[in-house]
């Protein structure tokens, strides 16, 4: 019997916080890695993070490099909603929080 190796965890991972609750994104992570720019955030809100949330006022407050991933912070009625990439290491939860101030 041949030794196949175990199928590796993804380096990346998304997870999605609004209104204290957390979930994990289901999405094309270089996507979020590749998009520097307003116009591509919004994009990808319509695409993976639309389904979330009740749509009605979005825009974003930042996207930022953060060490082991990529932060997105929209505003969406009136609510923050962080989106993180991250290594399994980094607390996302930890780092959204400080854009709810």
């Amino acid at each position: 019997m041949k030794n196949i190796p175990e199928p590796e965890a993804p380096i990346f991972k998304a997870t999605l916080i609004y209104k204290d609750l957390v979930y994990d994104v289901s999405c094309n992570i270089y996507d979020f890695l590749d998009c520097e720019a307003n116009d591509c955030a919004l994009d990808l809100f319509e695409s993976y993070i639309q389904k979330y949330v009740e749509k009605e006022h979005r825009e974003i407050v930042t996207i930022e490099n953060i060490r082991g991933g990529k932060i997105f912070v929209y505003s969406v009625n009136d609510s923050i909603l962080c989106l993180c990439v991250h290594r399994a290491e980094v607390d996302c939860v930890e780092i959204c929080k400080s854009y709810e101030k």
